[in-house]
């Protein structure tokens, strides 16, 4: 393994396409997009099933549909340009990715958020045992701590991806209906909701089913605000962990010498199918060897890909993935993401003294460990880079 002293962070993004071609035969037709949605058949036949299933009124959901507009930028940001053979491919930049999330900026916004929302921040941890850490890691990742949770409105996001751009269109038909259902319960009109392109909302940038299925009242209010209320935020974050097996205490990385021969036998797949002791017994060294892991702890080997200067190719740094590792895949699979969350969630800790998400070597070089204001001045030189938010958790 090549080891380095990086702050490194990633998002996840949804699967590529390869080719134009493919991408225009996973859109409507013309002829489709120029009717009104409640006069499609494929249409018509989603508000029938709905109404149904859900109790709605029929032509409540046709007018509400109605005021969809189709937006084409969604299907560009649902397919990624294909990358030219002998360029690089930025997706699988691990480097990339690190000056995205772990500026100065951001880490300032994530030690204020922990300071102004430690009362429920430790609440979460007493009711649903989930550490501080990796809750300042996800609002971050997903949202820089509210900055930016997203501009487009999510019901032109989920009729778009339910009825123009084919790919998944059964799984946002799911998303679209219930956000339906939010809008019919809660008296919300239509464009009043905002989100990502992918239509994930608010601070934990949960998709409509989510909320349904681990929303939180956890500032007692009545109701569920993922928008507005840091508290429910955080109860909801938490709560959706949890429910995905999260272990209070342990790691969700262990820092570690591997070889890519042990990488390629015990790596892999977004589930820890191996036991601690069998990655030992192979050679794997962790940074820090003090025994204190059991010998029966699920784990697997993780890989981060990164481009060497000058060159367009790359190296990999392995990393040992735990439970908690999964548990943060869950929200969203890919590795760069899990890994962004546990960077910059231990970042941050550091410098609010607490303890981090990844077992080993320390994340934030001395001079900015931690100042008295708990304030970042700079991070390597890193530069704070303003990105669009994730396109929302369990895609």
């Amino acid at each position: 393994m090549l080891r380095r002293s990086i702050l490194i962070s990633g998002i996840s993004g949804l699967a590529a396409f390869s080719g134009l071609a493919l991408a225009q035969s996973m859109s409507s037709t013309s002829a489709e997009k120029a009717l009104p949605y409640s006069k499609r058949p494929e249409v018509k036949k989603f508000i029938q099933d709905v109404c149904s299933r859900r109790g709605l009124n029929q032509d409540w959901v046709a007018a509400v549909l109605d005021q969809a507009t189709y937006q084409p930028k969604i299907e560009r940001l649902m397919t990624p340009k294909r990358t030219k053979p002998g360029t690089k491919d930025t997706r699988k930049d691990w480097e990339k990715y690190r000056n995205i999330f772990l500026g100065a900026h951001r880490l300032n916004l994530g030690v204020q958020f922990w300071k102004d929302n430690e009362t429920s921040l430790e609440r979460a941890r007493e009711v649903y045992h989930v550490d501080p850490a990796v809750i300042i890691g996800i609002i971050g990742v997903e949202t820089r701590y509210g900055e930016n949770t997203g501009n487009w409105k999510v019901l032109d996001s989920l009729v778009t991806l339910s009825f123009d751009y084919k790919r998944r269109a059964d799984f946002f038909k799911k998303e679209l209906e219930e956000f339906l259902v939010i809008l019919y319960k809660n008296d919300l009109k239509p464009f009043d909701v905002q989100g990502s392109y992918a239509g994930a909302v608010g601070l934990p940038q949960f998709m409509p089913s989510s909320i349904k299925r681990f929303g939180v009242d956890f500032d007692g209010d009545g109701k569920i605000d993922i928008n507005h209320s840091t508290a429910d935020t955080i109860g909801s974050i938490a709560n959706y962990l949890s429910k995905h097996g999260w272990v209070e205490g342990l790691p969700m990385l262990i820092e570690a010498d591997i070889s890519p021969t042990q990488a390629a036998k015990f790596g892999g797949g977004t589930n820890p199918r191996f036991t601690w002791n069998q990655l030992v017994s192979s050679g794997v060294k962790p940074l820090d060897n003090d025994e204190r892991f059991a010998g029966n702890m699920p784990v697997f080997i993780v890989d981060y890909p990164f481009y060497l200067p000058g060159s367009v190719d790359f190296e990999k740094l392995y990393r040992v993935g735990t439970k908690n590792f999964t548990a943060v895949l869950r929200y969203n699979s890919s590795y760069f993401y899990a890994g962004a969350v546990a960077e910059l969630g231990s970042a941050i800790a550091e410098m609010m003294g607490r303890k981090g998400l990844i077992d080993g070597e320390k994340l934030l070089p001395p001079h900015l460990k931690p100042q008295p204001s708990g304030i970042a001045k700079n991070i390597g030189g890193i530069k704070e880079t303003v990105t669009p938010i994730s396109s929302g958790n369990n895609l």
